[in-house]
């Protein structure tokens, strides 16, 4: 009886289309006749995500009529990745009711964790497209505590699953929707972490580099600026209009306060930029003094008041308080000595380095290694002369 409903369904379906949709519906009942489970689960994957089909389709009845009858046939995490676009779809017109179906899927696939963490986290994307009429997300507190239950079940998966790049995705909206720049930025480069590439079109590359660039320069104790600047999603703003943020990240990275400053036509017309200009002079000033340490030996790691306010451009007697800021943030570690006022500096926080960067320090390497030389050279004479004494 099932299997004849299916069917009268599948054909109901494929004599009502027309072109390549009426050839999908075809498939599927061929598939199904003939139950090749497999290939119609990558099939019904595919199709709940073309345009094309879905325009003619109702998807709670393409779910009542034809993927119930066989979906404890299905892999479980299949199943939840063609239901959760069947859910977005019935969305549209009944939100409360598509979280009840997702609820209903997730009795079907209880006992497969995976599929569960999947689950959960297509509710999390939906509870995050859901806002009232201001435009804002109701249920932020309920979004947060599904979030934090549903990483407990993505840490206890065993290595990289189809489940993580959802996950870090939905985590990053989140925290974008709060306005957590810092939070968002580390979430958003785990997302692309585990995320294949080839799954981003142009246009999304270009958003996510974009958002990415404001998160880095807005985000509270984020300073290392090297590590989305070696990350490929950067190129896809080569030759875009936001080309300019690039030049405005590598200003950061550098601590170079001079092309900060004559990029303000570029960054200043952006409304959260402009109104945090003091925050992000504050920041490359704190940038401008890891960069001066950086730049020179650990044994001469020694930086006067008044290099730090040519480089940081701030006046003589605000120095001490910047210094004292970069300390508080372990940015550097070291010493202030008013009296002689210098500052000496014994630690830098480690981060991602450019090429540039990476050159200096290889100079370093290499006058190290030649007064380790050298010392050894003089261990070695001295040595000699010791034992031919004795």
């Amino acid at each position: 009886m099932a299997v004849e409903k299916v069917e009268a369904y599948l054909t109901r379906k494929q004599n009502s289309a027309k072109g390549p949709v009426a050839d999908d519906w075809k498939n599927l009942n061929d598939h199904y006749s003939k139950k090749l489970w497999h290939q119609l689960t990558v099939l019904t994957r595919a199709l709940v995500k073309k345009p094309a089909f879905v325009a003619g389709v109702d998807m709670a009845e393409f779910y009542d009529n034809f993927v119930s009858e066989w979906e404890l046939r299905a892999n479980p995490l299949q199943l939840v990745e063609i239901c959760i676009p069947i859910s977005e779809n019935i969305a549209i017109k009944d939100r409360p009711k598509s979280l009840e179906f997702l609820a209903k899927i997730g009795k079907v696939v209880s006992k497969d964790k995976v599929a569960i963490a999947r689950l959960h986290t297509g509710e999390i994307a939906s509870r995050l497209v859901s806002k009232d009429a201001n435009g804002q997300i109701p249920d932020l507190k309920e979004i947060r505590a599904q979030i934090d239950s549903t990483q407990k079940e993505v840490d206890a998966l065993v290595g990289v699953t189809e489940v993580h790049a959802p996950f870090y995705r939905v985590s990053a909206l989140y925290l974008r929707e709060i306005g957590d720049f810092a939070g968002y930025y580390r979430e958003a480069l785990r997302y692309l972490g585990v995320e294949d590439a080839k799954n981003l079109s142009a246009e999304e590359k270009q958003v996510h580099a974009v958002l990415l660039g404001f998160a880095a320069l807005l985000g509270e104790n984020v300073h290392n600026f090297g590590e989305l600047l070696a990350h490929p999603i950067i190129k896809a703003l080569e030759g875009s209009r936001e080309q300019w943020l690039v030049d405005v990240l590598l200003a950061f990275n550098a601590g170079d306060l001079p092309r900060f400053f004559s990029l303000e036509n570029n960054w200043g017309s952006w409304d959260d930029m402009k109104r945090k200009k003091d925050f992000l002079t504050a920041k490359i000033r704190l940038m401008a003094i890891m960069e001066l340490a950086l730049a020179r030996p650990t044994k001469a790691r020694s930086i006067s008041f008044k290099e730090i306010a040519s480089k940081c451009q701030i006046p003589f007697d605000e120095v001490e308080f910047l210094v004292m800021k970069a300390l508080s943030k372990d940015l550097i570690r070291g010493d202030i000595n008013q009296v002689e006022q210098v500052v000496y500096v014994s630690w830098v926080q480690p981060r991602v380095l450019d090429s540039s960067q990476i050159l200096a320090m290889a100079s370093r390497i290499s006058e190290w290694r030649k007064d380790v030389n050298l010392m050894e050279g003089i261990v070695s004479k001295e040595a000699r002369e010791i034992l031919t004494q004795n």
